[in-house]
C-alpha cells in the first residue's frame, strides 16, 4: 500500500510543478523479479510480469474475469469495474465470489476513466483491462502512475480468448487447469461443429450489435461463432474491404445486397425480434424498410436475449454458439437439450449448476 500511495503523490507533484524527473529509472521488472515471477504476454504483445502468482486481482473486463473464475481465482478478485446489465449477472457472481456486489468499484462505465485513488487503496498486483489499442491511456495511466501491472485484454477470435484463459491460468498459478478449461469448451464445440457438418446450404447471417447497422467482420471473434454455429456470415459477401474490421458499419442499401437467410440480434433491451419482423420504427430506425429481406419474409430473426447466459467471449463462449446454431439449424439440434448442456457447462467450469448456481457436489 505504502509503494502504491508514494507513485501516485510523486507523480502528481511532478504534474502539478511541471518538472521532469532526474534521478535514476526505478528498478526493471526484469531486474528485480525473482526467480519465480511469471510472465505472460497480453493482447497487444506487452509483457505482464507478477513477482509471484496473482494475489490481489482487479478486473475492468467482465469477460476476461469470468475466464479468470474458471481457472480458480475467485478469492483473489479485490475490485471490478461496473457491471454492464447487472441483473443477468449478479446472481451467478455472488455464488462465484461470495461478496461480489461489494466489492469495489473502480470504473464506471458512464465516467470513462480510473479511479487512480480507489486503485491505491486496494494495493493490487493485477489489473487486467479492456484496451483497443497498445497505447490505451487508462492503461498507461495504472501501469506508470501506480507502478501496477495491467494485462491489455482484445479479442477478435476464439484462439484469443483460449490464449487468455491460458494466461490467466499461469497468473495464478493454475495453468494445467487452464488448459482443462479449454478443453471442455472446445469438447462442446467439436459436437457442435460436427452436428453441422453434412449441411448443404448454410444459411447466412446478418449479425446485429447495439447500432443496428453494425455488424461482425470477417475478422471477429463473432465470424468464429457464426461458423461454428453453421452459419456462414453475411458480410463476407459485402465488396467493400471494410468487412474485415472487427466492426464494420454497413447501409441499408448493402444489407439489401447482402440478403441474409437469418439476421441474428445481440442483446438489445431496446429492440426485439418482433419489431423488425413487424416493421416497426424503434428510435431512427423504421423496420418496414427491411420487410422483403429473406430473414424477415421466413421468419429467421433471432436475439440472445441474456448477455450473460450467453455471453460470447466468455470460458462458457459454446453455450451461446449452441443458442444461435439450434436456432438457425433447428433440424441438426432438434434432439439437444440446451439447458442440460448449459448445466453440464457451468458445473464444469465453475463448479455452479445452472440456472440456480448452487454449488455442484
Amino acid at each position: 500500500m505504502f509503494r502504491l500511495r508514494t507513485l501516485l503523490a510523486g507523480a502528481l507533484a511532478l504534474a502539478l510543478f511541471g518538472c521532469s524527473s532526474t534521478e535514476p529509472a526505478a528498478e526493471s521488472t526484469s531486474d528485480a523479479a525473482s526467480e519465480t515471477s511469471i510472465t505472460v504476454t497480453d493482447s497487444h504483445g506487452h509483457e505482464v510480469t507478477l513477482d509471484q502468482p496473482a494475489e490481489r486481482a482487479v478486473f475492468l473486463v467482465e469477460n476476461a474475469m469470468l475466464s479468470y473464475l474458471a481457472v480458480g481465482g475467485g478469492p483473489t478478485v479485490v475490485g471490478t469495474g461496473q457491471i454492464w446489465q447487472p441483473t443477468f449477472k449478479e446472481d451467478f457472481l455472488n455464488a462465484a465470489v461470495p461478496g461480489f456486489t461489494d466489492l469495489p468499484v473502480v470504473a464506471s462505465m458512464e465516467g470513462g476513466g480510473y479511479d487512480l485513488e480507489l486503485l491505491v487503496e486496494l494495493d493490487p498486483d493485477l489489473v487486467v483491462a479492456w484496451a483497443t489499442d497498445a497505447d490505451d491511456a487508462g492503461v498507461a495511466a495504472i501501469e506508470e502512475t501506480l507502478g501496477v501491472p495491467v494485462y491489455s485484454v482484445f479479442l477478435t477470435s476464439r484462439d484469443d480468448l483460449a490464449e487468455l484463459t491460458v494466461n490467466m491460468g499461469i497468473l495464478l498459478d493454475a495453468e494445467e487447469r487452464a488448459n482443462e478449461v479449454n478443453d471442455i469448451a472446445t469438447e462442446l464445440l467439436n459436437r457442435i461443429e460436427a452436428a453441422t457438418a453434412d449441411i448443404a446450404e448454410k444459411p447466412s447471417v446478418y449479425w446485429m450489435w447495439g447500432d443496428v447497422y453494425g455488424t461482425a467482420g470477417t475478422e471477429s471473434s463473432v465470424n468464429d461463432v457464426i461458423e461454428s454455429a453453421g452459419g456462414v456470415n453475411a458480410i463476407a459477401e459485402w465488396a467493400d474491404e471494410e468487412r474485415t474490421q472487427e466492426h464494420p458499419i454497413v447501409s441499408l442499401e448493402t444489407l439489401h445486397v447482402l440478403a441474409p437467410d437469418v439476421i441474428y440480434l445481440w442483446f438489445n433491451d431496446e429492440l426485439d425480434p418482433a419489431d423488425i419482423l413487424e416493421g416497426k420504427t424503434v428510435g431512427d430506425f423504421d423496420f418496414s424498410t427491411w420487410a422483403d429481406l429473406p430473414a424477415v419474409v421466413n421468419g429467421q430473426v433471432f436475439e440472445l436475449d441474456d448477455p450473460f447466459a450467453f455471453d460470447l467471449m466468455a470460458a462458457h463462449m459454446p453455450i451461446g454458439v449452441l443458442k444461435i446454431a439450434s436456432d438457425i439449424n433447428p433440424a441438426a439440434f432438434a434432439d439437444w437439450d440446451l439447458a442440460a448442456e448449459q448445466d453440464a457447462l457451468f458445473t464444469a467450469l465453475y463448479g455452479l449448476h445452472y440456472p440456480s448456481y448452487e454449488v455442484a457436489e
